[in-house]
């Protein structure tokens, strides 16, 4: 199959800083509480092209977030999590200084993978940072199915993969950062088929469709599937295919959710965090190939 690859647009109404030559960037110099719908459309097409965004210098109550974050798109609903008072689309996590455990998300994931219709778009509010620890992870997706060799790629071309929710409702229950719905036990019987070779609906890159949920593939069984699933998830987290994103209080951080993944550094013991979470919704991933 050919790789798609498409020139990255100029930007002209904000400074947009790269992170790494793979994925993510930075935007500076814009007010997200006055953003017109022509700023709201270049952050959206930046996005499109760098799949993670952290826009810095931001002042949000969780009234202004919510009203941000509706300009990209409607919500995508959440399951497990119990909504803020108030924002049945807003979830607050907060960590207090004082919880040692795992922090949420340290694994590395996809949001939701094994919905039908997973996010498009995870943005998060950065209300209280440590002044040092608590960066996220992430991985291209893309990047790292254009690492494959060409056989690797024939070989998982027309793979479903299968994803299952069991076992998600437990483990945020487990989290002090927020409360779960007491109907989050629905996640552990769903499952749902996507292809693992999927493409971006706007700018058509191919990209692989892989997560933790992800248990094995239609046809095969799960001790035929695991080896392939392994590898892939461990050649998607090579640090040529990664960036590293540092928050600062006021970073609002959004990323496409189906071209990456992502982890949570655990790395700030006995120092309060907070951050406000909201979803835009999705369609189906779209395979890779016109299948």
């Amino acid at each position: 199959m050919t790789i798609i690859t498409n020139p990255i647009p100029k930007f002209t109404c904000f400074e947009l800083r790269p992170l790494t030559g793979s994925i993510g960037a930075e935007i500076v110099g814009i007010d997200l509480n006055a953003a017109s719908d022509e700023l709201i459309g270049n952050v959206h097409t930046a996005l499109d092209h760098y799949h993670v965004l952290a826009i810095r210098d931001q002042s949000l109550d969780p009234a202004a977030f919510h009203e941000v974050a509706r300009k990209f798109g409607p919500f995508s609903g959440n399951p497990i999590h119990t909504p803020l008072d108030g924002f049945d689309d807003l979830v607050r996590f907060t960590r207090s200084a004082e919880d040692r455990g795992p922090v949420v998300g340290e694994d590395w994931h996809m949001d939701l993978a094994w919905m039908e219709n997973p996010p498009a778009i995870t943005m998060l509010y950065g209300e209280e940072i440590p002044a040092v620890g608590g960066d996220t992870l992430f991985a291209s997706l893309s990047a790292a199915y254009e690492g494959l060799s060409d056989a690797m790629r024939s070989l998982i071309h027309n793979l479903i993969g299968v994803h299952s929710g069991k076992g998600v409702y437990a483990l945020n229950a487990a989290q002090k950062a927020f409360s779960v719905r007491a109907s989050g036990h629905v996640a552990d019987d769903i499952e749902s088929q996507h292809p693992v070779v999927c493409c971006h609906p706007k700018t058509k890159r191919p990209h692989l469709y892989i997560s933790g949920s992800l248990t094995r593939f239609v046809g095969m069984t799960e001790a035929e599937s695991r080896p392939i699933i392994e590898f892939l998830k461990s050649h998607a987290q090579r640090l040529e295919f990664t960036c590293r994103l540092r928050w600062a209080p006021g970073t609002v951080t959004m990323w496409f959710n189906p071209c990456l993944m992502h982890a949570a550094i655990n790395d700030y013991p006995g120092k309060r965090r907070v951050v406000l979470r909201t979803t835009v919704a999705g369609s189906p991933p779209m395979a890779a190939g016109g299948r």
